[in-house]
């Protein structure tokens, strides 16, 4: 890669590190779940039913860590697993009323970025802000293949 080329990508990911810092929420002081637990419960909120495996894909990370987030949100009752009659080892995740609760008194805080956005960028810029975050996150998560 020439030095130029090298200089400008270092500077691109750069951004991308800033505006991923700037968007996403540190979890609170005495929080009730961390962020990532958060992020997990947002997934099962919009998705009733959601399997783990289907949560390990959309959140990008493994089955290891996605089993330790369900053990917590269950111990601190946010989520239920429901077990699959024919297979035992299959179960779905729904959220429970208190998870539910958990959830709304957090949204405005970890909403705010977004909302933000959406209230200084003009409608078109917004869309096409997240239409190209949707297309790198499609490229992204397709079987990572050497690039040098």
């Amino acid at each position: 890669m020439e030095q130029e080329a090298w200089i400008q990508t270092m500077k691109n990911l750069e951004s991308i590190r800033l505006f991923s810092s700037l968007l996403i929420r540190k979890t609170r002081k005495g929080a009730l779940a961390s962020a990532q637990e958060v992020d997990a419960l947002f997934r099962i909120a919009l998705k009733s039913g959601s399997t783990p495996l289907e949560l390990s894909r959309e959140m990008g990370i493994s089955k290891t860590i996605v089993s330790r987030l369900i053990e917590q949100l269950t111990l601190k009752m946010l989520i239920t697993k429901h077990y699959d009659r024919q297979d035992r080892r299959s179960c779905s995740l729904r959220i429970t009323k208190e998870g539910r609760q958990e959830l709304d008194n957090l949204c405005r805080y970890y909403l705010e970025p977004v909302c933000r956005l959406e209230r200084e960028m003009d409608e078109e810029s917004l869309r096409m802000l997240f239409s190209l975050i949707h297309r790198a996150n499609q490229i992204m998560t397709k079987k990572k293949e050497e690039v040098f």
